[in-house]
């Protein structure tokens, strides 16, 4: 009766130590794929509301940051931030005559805060390799966003991203939304240590089982 009891208890720990594990993974992957789901319908709803003329009407040179049409565009930009606390970087990007190197049309935060000669800008026409990045690239044909925690040299986030068309229904750039990643990776970790607690639970439970019932033998 009590080999019965032992090996009970012991079952009844694993499974609930491992139904937490999973219980963690889902609401990780639930609250991931959530938030792909809210930045992929900002990001087509911001996209709606830039122009292709608009696009084009910004000469890609750093120098043209401040006028007009470079402000008609950042304006825009920078509403979609007001309304959505939680975005950190919104941007348009267009492609270059190079595979997978895109370049910023506007964006609404074109330099760091503190400008060093290392720190990337983010101005008309300033490049940017996009070839790790495949969501990104494959926004000129749907909406799209990252499938896992990206990271470039301006932090760690998961990004949504959307085509802004012609009237012709041509993708001629692209609208993109950054988030930033912490909370999400602070989630990550959790269900990294829970796995690994269920693991030392369960392999601890058999070794527990094994030694008890060499002992009833």
């Amino acid at each position: 009766m009590k080999r019965f009891l032992w090996v009970f208890l012991s079952g009844l720990l694993f499974l609930i130590t491992l139904s937490g594990f999973i219980f963690c993974q889902y609401r990780l992957q639930y609250t991931f794929n959530q938030t792909r789901k809210r930045l992929m319908l900002i990001a087509s709803n911001a996209a709606l509301s830039i122009s292709a003329d608009e696009v084009f009407n910004v000469p890609l040179e750093q120098r043209s940051e401040g006028t007009p049409e470079y402000l008609t565009v950042y304006e825009k930009l920078l509403k979609v931030k007001e309304t959505n606390p939680s975005i950190k970087y919104v941007y348009i990007m267009t492609a270059t005559n190079q595979p997978g190197i895109l370049q910023y049309v506007v964006d609404a935060d074109p330099v760091p805060q503190i400008i060093t000669a290392k720190c990337p800008t983010s101005l008309p026409g300033d490049k940017y390799d996009a070839r790790k990045f495949p969501e990104m690239m494959d926004a000129y044909s749907r909406p799209n966003a990252d499938k896992k925690i990206t990271s470039d040299e301006w932090g760690m986030f998961i990004s949504g991203y959307a085509p802004i068309c012609d009237a012709s229904g041509k993708s001629i750039a692209i609208l993109g939304i950054d988030t930033d990643a912490a909370s999400i990776q602070v989630m990550q970790n959790k269900a990294r240590v829970a796995a690994q607690a269920a693991l030392f639970t369960g392999l601890l439970c058999l070794i527990l089982l094994a030694a008890t019932l060499v002992k009833s033998q």
